[in-house]
C-alpha cells in the first residue's frame, strides 16, 4: 500500500515569528494521509469491498473467465472511506490491465487467457501528484482427471490379483503457482465409490493395488460362485489444488470399473438390458430376439422377455457378435441391434439397447358422415410410444377446440356453419409428429360431411 501526505485544504496563515508557532503551530497528527488499494471481488458483489471477506492484496487468484470486478479503495488515515467520500481527495485515476485503460473506481473483467496479468491503478491527486498501486492477477488453467488404466469396463482382471495391479491416470491443468494432492477412491458398490478412499499421493503418481479382488459374499451376504459370477470394482481420483493463499480447487474423475475373470470357465456370460424408449405403455410389450455369429448363424433366441429387462446369455468366446431384438407388440418401436466381442472367461455388460419409437401417430374420422348437432370423433392412433395427451390440439377456422381425448378418441364440438377447414396437431412422447394435414368439414342443413386428409401448404400455416 502506497501513500502520500496531503495538506489540509484551508489554513489561516498569521504573521509570528518563526520560532515561535504558538496556538497556530500545525502538528503532522493535523494532515490527512491518503492512501489506496486493490481488492478484487466477484463481478455481482454488492457494498464496499472492505466491509466483506475480501481483502487488498497484490497477488490475486482466480479462474478462466470468471467474472470479476476489480476495485479501487481509499484509505483516509489508515481507515478506508466509501467511494463517494474519497473523491474528495483526488482529481483523477486510470486503470492499466495488460495494456488496455480505464478511468473508473471500478472495472469489471473477465479473463479468457490462462497466466499473470498485470494491473496498476494510478491516482493523481489535487495537487497534482501520483499514487501509484500494482497488481498480479493469476488466472488458472482449469483442472481435468483423466482416468487411464484399467480401461473402463475392462473385464480380464485377475481375481486374485497376486502381481498387484496399477491405476494411473492423468492430470492437466496445474499452473506454476499451483500444488496438488490426490485422493484414490475404489468400492464394490458404484454408489459408494466417492465415500472409499483408499488413499492420498502426489498427483503425478499411480496406485499399485493389493490384494484378493474377487468378493467371497454378495450384498446379500450370500457366497459368490466365481464360475459364473465376476467382481465389479469402480474406482476414481480427487484432486485438490492449492494457490499460494492455500486456496484449494477440487476436481473430480468419472467412475471407471473393472471386473474379474470367470474362474474354471472358458466360456463368456453377456448381459444386455433393453428398454422401449420413452414408452408409457410399458407392461404391453414383449420382446423377441436372436444372437448371431459373424458367419450368420443363429446361436440363440429369446422370447416372450419383458421391457425393462436385462437378457442374460451365455455363449462361445467369439467376436462380432449380434444381438437384435424386435417388439412383437408395439410394434412401431421396430428393432435394434447391437455388436459385441466376448473374451474367454468373461462377464460382460452391455449398454441399454433402446428401441426407438420413429413412426407418426396417425390420424382418422371415426365417421365422415354425421347429424350436425353430434359431436366430431378423431381416432389419433399409435402403436409405439403413445399418443401424448398435452400435445393435442384441434382448430376449425383457426378457433382453437375444447377437445377430450379417452381410448384414441379425441372429441370435440362441431362448430362448423357452412364450409369449414378443420386441423389438429398431435405428438406421441418419443416426439413423432401427425402429418401436417388438414380435413374440410361442410354444413349440409342437418347432415355434416368430413373429407380429406389435405397436405397443408406453406402459406396456409
Amino acid at each position: 500500500m502506497k501513500h502520500k501526505i496531503l495538506p489540509l485544504l484551508a489554513v489561516s496563515f498569521i504573521s509570528l515569528p518563526l520560532v515561535s508557532c504558538s496556538n497556530s503551530e500545525i502538528n503532522s497528527s493535523d494532515v490527512p494521509e491518503i492512501s489506496q488499494s486493490i481488492f478484487v471481488v466477484p463481478e455481482n458483489f454488492q457494498g464496499e469491498p472492505y466491509s466483506s471477506q475480501y481483502t487488498s492484496s497484490d497477488k490475486f487468484y482466480v479462474k478462466l473467465n470468471e467474472k470479476i470486478r476489480i476495485c479501487g479503495v481509499y484509505s483516509i488515515n489508515g481507515t478506508y472511506v466509501s467511494a463517494e467520500t474519497s473523491m474528495n481527495y483526488y482529481s483523477s485515476h486510470k486503470w492499466t490491465i495488460d495494456n488496455s485503460e480505464a478511468s473508473a473506481t471500478s472495472v469489471y473483467c473477465t479473463f479468457d487467457k490462462v497466466g499473470v496479468h498485470n494491473v496498476t491503478f494510478e491516482t493523481i491527486d489535487h495537487l497534482g501528484d501520483t499514487l501509484y498501486s500494482k497488481a498480479e492477477i493469476y488466472v488458472s488453467t482449469p483442472p481435468t482427471i483423466t482416468l487411464q488404466s484399467p480401461a473402463n469396463n475392462y473385464n480380464l482382471v485377475d481375481g486374485e490379483n497376486k502381481n498387484g495391479l496399477e491405476l494411473s491416470w492423468s492430470i492437466s491443468g496445474i499452473d506454476p503457482w499451483e500444488s496438488s494432492r490426490c485422493i484414490v477412491y475404489a468400492s464394490y458398490d458404484r454408489k459408494t465409490v466417492w465415500d472409499s478412499p483408499l488413499g492420498e499421493l502426489d498427483c503425478e503418481g499411480s496406485v499399485n493395488l493389493l490384494g484378493k479382488l474377487d468378493a467371497d459374499n454378495n450384498e446379500f451376504g450370500d457366497p459368490i460362485n466365481h464360475s459364473v459370477n465376476n467382481t465389479t470394482i469402480y474406482w476414481s481420483v480427487q484432486a485438490d489444488i492449492k494457490n499460494e493463499t492455500g486456496y484449494a480447487e477440487h476436481a473430480f474423475s468419472e467412475v471407471f470399473s473393472f471386473s474379474t475373470k470367470l474362474k474354471d470357465n472358458d466360456s463368456a456370460i453377456v448381459e444386455i438390458p433393453v428398454s422401449c424408449n420413452s414408452s408409457q405403455y410399458p407392461e404391453k410389450s414383449i420382446l423377441t430376439g436372436a444372437f448371431i455369429s459373424a458367419t450368420g448363424d443363429t446361436l440363440s433366441k429369446i422370447s416372450k422377455i419383458k421391457n425393462n429387462a436385462i437378457v442374460y446369455q451365455t455363449l462361445a468366446h467369439q467376436s462380432d457378435i449380434k444381438f437384435i431384438v424386435c417388439d412383437s407388440v408395439r410394434k412401431e418401436f421396430g428393432c435394434a441391434t447391437t455388436v459385441f466381442n466376448l473374451a474367454p472367461s468373461t462377464r460382460t455388460r452391455l449398454d441399454t439397447l433402446f428401441l426407438q419409437d420413429k413412426t407418426k401417430p396417425n390420424m382418422v374420422p371415426a365417421k365422415t358422415e354425421l347429424p350436425t348437432v353430434s359431436k366430431i370423433q378423431f381416432y389419433i392412433l399409435d402403436n409405439g410410444a403413445g399418443v401424448n395427451v398435452s400435445k393435442i390440439q384441434a382448430f376449425m377456422n383457426n378457433d382453437s377446440l375444447v377437445t377430450s381425448f379417452d381410448d384414441y378418441i379425441l372429441t370435440f364440438t362441431n362448430t362448423c356453419k357452412k364450409e369449414c377447414n378443420l386441423i389438429i396437431t398431435a405428438e406421441d412422447y418419443a416426439h413423432n409428429k401427425a402429418p401436417d394435414v388438414y380435413w374440410k368439414v361442410k354444413v349440409i342443413g342437418s347432415e355434416t360431411k368430413i373429407t380429406g386428409p389435405f397436405a397443408r401448404l406453406e402459406e396456409d400455416q
